[in-house]
């Protein structure tokens, strides 16, 4: 299909892959090791669907390597600083995915089929970082985020309950089982919650100035 052949298509294929079988690979004996390859993957789809060049796909080599290798460490090691260390370049680099793709998308006044898939993985991608920035401040403060107990068997709050709540925060949906408490969180929260809401925004309104030029300019050669 010409479709797949588009790279932000097969990107946010990769995404809604992952958020889909992640609950399945979790149970399995070697699901760690297949949800880290699987995330790698992924990495690297985001990376060709940026469109980068030049240093920007320089910077953007060294943040992938960075994450993969202190990924890898942290799997190695169990945890302690390449956990720390691990979800900080995840955050960076998935950040600066974002930013190359709002380059791309704002490029020019034409909106092309790539483009708009670029758009959607862009708002996925945005939740995407800000759970890393959340699985971080977890880290650092321990009980920085609290969930009921309800949902909360075991007393852990994983990367994975954080992208869900990531989620519910850039949509404003909000369920409210998951409590932000720290400050630090709280913070992070509300720049997640403003970056959503001006997002669709600005995609809405660019997605109609671009409309009437359209709708212009075939009235001028009519």
């Amino acid at each position: 299909m010409k479709l797949l052949r588009l790279p932000n298509v097969v990107l946010l294929l990769a995404l809604f892959a992952q958020v889909t079988v992640y609950p399945f690979l979790a149970q399995w004996a070697y699901g760690h090791t297949a949800i880290v390859l699987v995330d790698w993957a992924i990495l690297v789809a985001a990376l060709r669907a940026a469109r980068a060049s030049g240093s920007e796909m320089l910077w953007g080599y060294a943040l992938l390597v960075a994450a993969v290798g202190l990924q890898a460490l942290e799997a190695l090691s169990g945890g302690g600083a390449a956990q720390g260390a691990s979800l900080l370049t995840q955050a960076a680099f998935h950040g600066y995915v974002v930013i190359c793709l709002l380059r791309y998308v704002l490029r020019d006044d034409i909106m092309t089929l790539d483009e708009l898939f670029a758009a959607a993985s862009m708002y996925a991608l945005l939740a995407f970082t800000f759970s890393y920035v959340y699985a971080f401040i977890e880290f650092m403060v321990p009980g920085a985020f609290v969930i009921n107990s309800t949902n909360n068997a075991d007393n852990v709050t994983s990367w994975w309950e954080l992208l869900y709540f990531s989620f519910t925060c850039i949509t404003s949906v909000g369920f409210g089982e998951i409590t932000p408490v720290s400050d630090h969180a709280r913070s992070a929260v509300m720049v997640e919650e403003m970056l959503g809401v001006l997002y669709l925004a600005i995609l809405i309104s660019r997605l109609i100035s671009i409309g009437r030029r359209a709708s212009l300019g075939s009235s001028r050669g009519d």
